[in-house]
C-alpha cells in the first residue's frame, strides 16, 4: 500500500506540536491510528520526527494488577488536545485541449508585447550605434557648434558696439558735467555779484535814508534862514521907505504910519544908521519927491504884512502870490531909488 504523503505531513506536524510531544508515543500513535494512518504512515511520520517507531506487534499481555495500574494511569493522564479531522485537498482539474490553447495564446501575446517593448525602448539603448546614426549625430555637433560660434561672435560685435556706445555716453556725459559746473560756477559768481550789488544798493539805500532827512532838515533851515533874511531886507526896505517918505513929508507921515507895519527892533538896527545919516543931509525938492511917488503905491499895495487883502474877493492864495509879486516888485524900485539917492 502506497503512503500517503499529504497525511504523513499532516501527521509530522501534529507529532511536532509541542503541546502534544509531552504525552507518550503509545497515546500519539493511538491517536494517529484513530484517524485511520496505517502503520506505514505511521512509521514514516515518527522517523520524520526523530521518535522510535512502536513495533506493529500485538498486545503485550500484562498481569491483572499491572494493567488495573496501567488502566488508572491511562485514567488519570490528560487526553490530548483534539483537533478537527484532516481532510485530504481535493484532486486537481484535468486539462483538455482549450486550456493548452489559451495558455499558450496569452503566453505568445505577453511575449510579443515584451519582445516590442524590449525591441522599442530597451535595445535602443543598449545597442551600439550605426554608422548613419553617428554621422547624423556628427552633424547635428556639427550643426550645434556653429550655431554657438555664431552666437559668441554676434555677442562680440554687440559688445564692441555697445562698449563703443558707452564710450561716448560717458564722453557726452563728461562734457555736460564739464558744461554744468561752468554753469554752476557762472551762476555763484553771478550770484555773488548779485548779493554784493544787494548790499551795495541797500548800504545806499541806507545812506540816502539816513540823508535825506538830514537834507531835508538842511534845506528847511536853509530856507528858513533865506526867508529870515528876505524877510529882514525887506522889513529895513520898508523902514528906510518909511523914515524917507517920513522925512520928506510930514502930512503923510500918519497915513504912512497906520498903512505900515510895525518896524521889528533886530533887523532895523542895521538899517537905522543909513537912514540917519540920509536924513541929515538934505536932498533937492525933486530928489525928495521921487521916492515920494515911487514908494506910494508900495504903500498903498497889499502887502503880506498887511491886512488889507482879506477883504479881496479873489482868493487868498492868489493874493498872497500878488503880494509877493508886488512887494518883490517894491522891493527892487525902493532899492534902486535908495542907491541913486545914494549915488546923488
Amino acid at each position: 500500500m502506497t503512503i500517503r504523503e499529504d497525511i504523513v505531513a499532516s501527521a509530522t506536524q501534529f507529532l511536532q506540536d509541542p503541546s502534544v510531544a509531552s504525552s507518550s508515543i503509545e497515546n500519539r500513535v493511538a491517536f494517529l491510528r484513530t484517524k485511520n494512518l496505517t502503520q506505514e504512515e505511521i512509521d514514516a511520520a515518527l522517523a520524520r520526527v526523530g521518535a522510535q517507531p512502536v513495533s506493529a506487534t500485538g498486545p503485550i499481555t500484562m498481569p491483572a494488577g499491572q494493567q488495573q495500574h496501567h488502566q488508572q494511569q491511562q485514567y488519570y493522564q490528560p487526553y490530548p488536545p483534539q483537533y478537527t479531522a484532516w481532510q485530504p485537498p481535493p484532486p486537481p482539474p484535468k486539462r483538455d485541449w482549450r486550456d493548452w490553447f489559451i495558455m499558450a495564446t496569452v503566453a505568445s501575446g505577453v511575449g510579443y508585447g515584451a519582445y516590442t517593448l524590449a525591441k522599442r525602448y530597451v535595445y535602443p539603448m543598449i545597442a551600439p550605434p550605426t554608422p548613419e546614426r553617428l554621422e547624423q549625430d556628427k552633424k547635428s555637433i556639427e550643426e550645434q557648434f556653429d550655431k554657438a560660434f555664431g552666437l559668441v561672435e554676434q555677442l562680440a560685435k554687440d559688445t564692441e558696439a555697445l562698449k563703443a556706445a558707452e564710450e561716448k555716453r560717458t564722453e557726452k556725459l563728461d562734457t555736460a558735467l564739464a558744461d554744468l559746473e561752468s554753469i554752476m560756477q557762472d551762476l555763484r559768481s553771478a550770484n555773488t555779484r548779485r548779493e554784493l550789488e544787494t548790499q551795495r544798493i541797500k548800504d545806499d539805500v541806507k545812506i540816502l535814508k539816513d540823508s535825506i532827512p538830514k537834507a531835508m532838515n538842511t534845506q528847511k533851515d536853509l530856507t528858513d534862514s533865506r526867508l529870515k533874511e528876505v524877510n529882514s531886507e525887506l522889513t529895513s526896505l520898508k523902514t528906510l521907505i518909511t523914515q524917507r517918505m517920513n522925512a520928506g513929508s510930514p502930512s503923510t507921515a500918519p497915513k504912512v504910519g497906520g498903512n505900515a507895519s510895525p518896524a521889528t527892533p533886530g533887523p532895523n538896527r542895521s538899517a537905522t544908521p543909513a537912514s540917519d545919516n540920509k536924513t541929515s543931509n538934505p536932498e533937492p525938492a525933486a530928489a525928495s519927491e521921487a521916492p515920494k511917488t515911487s514908494g506910494t503905491p508900495a504903500i498903498n499895495r497889499p502887502s503880506l504884512f498887511s491886512g488889507a487883502g482879506a477883504k479881496a474877493s479873489i482868493p487868498a492864495w492868489q493874493m498872497a502870490m500878488a503880494n509877493k509879486d508886488s512887494a518883490a516888485s517894491n522891493g527892487t524900485g525902493t532899492e534902486g531909488n535908495a542907491q541913486q539917492e545914494a549915488t546923488s
